[in-house]
């Protein structure tokens, strides 16, 4: 088997997501973007490289776990959770639900895009259904009123599940090269398959994830005001496409795993950002 270099299991991109994670909703709970503005910015952008790390592994989950349900699941009460206790703080911090930076969460946006994949996979007619959480993605950025904000909550919005859907479309590319170069080499499928294909899948999402990272880009400079875009998108958000070295980084191997540790991070999502606003508001923050 070829070498390569993989480097951060799933359980050391999980720590690095977490940690980017963390940084970004600090910024966004205790820094002033206009009165600390680079640190504001810094922090942000170095955050918004955790989004691609979740998309990333939340993406290959559905391809390895064996009961999809549950994973789905597992992706989905954690999220309506959030948003459930952000509706309760912003009625006691009469906040605007618009201006909740708790309500709509990336557990959503990570449910939306493993339920397309998942049902994409099938390749049948219930594939058709994908058609449904991507509606919900692009209505999650439509504003509807200045108070409520959106008609859906997300965090990443129509950007999140159209970067699940390039992933998608970039390992089905790999696995059609594979199956051609198996053939033209006279090798046996499963054999170059085990020692290119994940490999190869890891190039492949990176161009994915850059790729949807320009077309947004683009989005904003043919019109800045287009309600697809994430909030700012740019020039915070576009940081994001810099995940694409961890991508290359990455090793198939779980690493250290447990079912403690497993669900350590679904809880440490909603901890982190319940207690940061706890504290946020017992300073005055809001």
């Amino acid at each position: 088997m070829k070498k390569r270099l993989e480097l951060l299991s799933s359980f050391t991109l999980k720590v690095i997501a977490c940690i980017l994670m963390t940084l970004d909703h600090i910024a966004l709970f205790f820094v002033s973007p206009t009165t600390q503005y680079e640190l504001y910015y810094a922090l942000r952008a170095i955050g918004k490289i955790s989004f691609p790390l979740f998309v990333f592994l939340a993406f290959y989950g559905v391809y390895r776990t064996h009961n999809l349900r549950n994973y789905l699941l597992r992706l989905l009460l954690p999220g309506i959770a959030i948003d459930v206790f952000g509706y309760v703080f912003g009625a006691v911090a009469t906040i605007p639900i618009a201006d909740n930076p708790i309500i709509g969460n990336a557990f959503i946006d990570l449910f939306l895009g493993t339920l397309a994949v998942s049902l994409l996979r099938k390749k049948n007619w219930v594939s058709l259904l994908a058609v449904l959480p991507v509606l919900y993605a692009f209505f999650s950025t439509y504003p509807v009123d200045a108070s409520y904000g959106t008609l859906f909550k997300t965090d990443w919005g129509f950007f999140g599940i159209c970067l699940f859907l390039a992933f998608f479309a970039a390992k089905e590319i790999v696995a059609l090269f594979i199956r051609y170069r198996a053939s033209q080499d006279g090798i046996l499928l499963e054999v170059y398959r085990e020692e290119n294909e994940f490999f190869l899948e890891k190039i492949a999402l990176s161009v994915a994830l850059v790729f949807v990272g320009l077309v947004f880009y683009l989005i904003y400079r043919l019109d800045f005001t287009s309600f697809v875009l994430p909030n700012e998108f740019v020039p915070i958000g576009t940081y994001l496409c810099l995940a694409f070295v961890f991508f290359l980084l990455a090793s198939p191997k779980k690493g250290y795993s447990s079912k403690a540790i497993q669900y350590s991070f679904y809880a440490y999502y909603p901890f982190h950002l319940v207690l940061l606003a706890i504290v946020a508001f017992a300073i005055g923050r809001f």
